[in-house]
């Protein structure tokens, strides 16, 4: 556990190497990385945290920031450089953090993500109607004190894909954080950072890839042609079979970017580590 203001942050980390920290979604909390976090401390340095309010790490009592925590987590860690792993609200604040701190990250990989200051107009009327109806059908379920109802909208916005142990983990996810997942307990404390991302997107300079699977909210591969088109140098692929939990439900493909972006990260890391000798030496 990790203290940090108002609030402690439940981590794990594991294995030595490139180092990754896996942020989780929105719907979920550090479980959904149990495969991931496993077969990837075989050759990396992985890290796997719940945001606040999530899983192990509790809900927040003061205003806080996601940004702040994530510094926070990196600094505690002595992690230089790493790649950083982001899906949906993970990764809206991975491209928050790097744009906060500059030259800190290796890179990005990121999966459906959002973005802070995205707004209705930068895309095509309707792309964010189905997301609205079964979004505002799952609250008013959950508001309704009926859980299992919304948990049904939510598998139809973000997990069409799930089958078997898969959609069994997704469901458990949303029952155990339900307070956060549809009313936002901590999340109504959260600090907006002070610039947005989205008038920022193309001061980015690091290795970026965006994934969005196929079968997912049909808002979300319009909202990762617009971060791709913004970001310089960032590249899109389209996953075929795969919803917003990408890596549940196409795994070959997510280890394969994850790979991808290793040695594009890599190169940055060691980099980093010779310049920082240079600057010791003379003291």
């Amino acid at each position: 556990m990790l203290s940090v203001p108002g609030g402690k942050l439940a981590y794990e980390e594991a294995g030595k190497g490139v180092p990754i920290v896996l942020l989780h979604e929105g719907i979920a909390d550090r479980r959904m990385w149990d495969r991931e976090f496993a077969q990837l401390a075989t050759h990396h340095r992985v890290v796997r945290y719940d945001l606040r309010g999530f899983g192990s790490s509790g809900p927040s009592t003061s205003e806080f920031s996601h940004v702040d925590d994530l510094k926070a987590l990196l600094d505690h860690l002595s992690l230089h450089h790493p790649l950083l792993v982001g899906p949906s609200v993970g990764g809206r604040i991975c491209l928050d953090f790097v744009i906060a701190h500059p030259g800190v990250a290796g890179g990005l990989l990121l999966i459906a993500p959002g973005f802070s200051g995205m707004d209705y107009p930068m895309f095509p009327p309707g792309v964010f109607d189905r997301d609205e109806t079964e979004s505002k059908a799952a609250a008013g379920a959950w508001s309704a004190g009926n859980l299992e109802e919304a948990l049904g909208h939510l598998r139809v916005l973000w997990g069409s894909a799930l089958t078997g142990k898969e959609l069994e983990r997704f469901q458990q996810m949303v029952r155990e954080n339900a307070s956060e997942v549809l009313g936002e307990t901590t999340g109504q404390k959260e600090r907006p950072p002070k610039v947005k991302a989205a008038s920022q997107l193309s001061s980015i300079r690091l290795p970026v890839l965006v994934l969005v699977g196929d079968h997912d909210n049909p808002a979300m591969p319009h909202v990762a042609r617009y971060l791709t088109e913004h970001v310089e140098g960032a590249r899109l692929r389209i996953v075929p079979g795969a919803d917003h939990l990408l890596n549940l439900t196409a795994p070959a493909a997510f280890d394969a970017a994850v790979e991808e972006m290793v040695k594009e990260t890599a190169p940055r890391g060691a980099r980093a580590g010779r310049s920082a000798v240079k600057r010791r030496a003379p003291t």
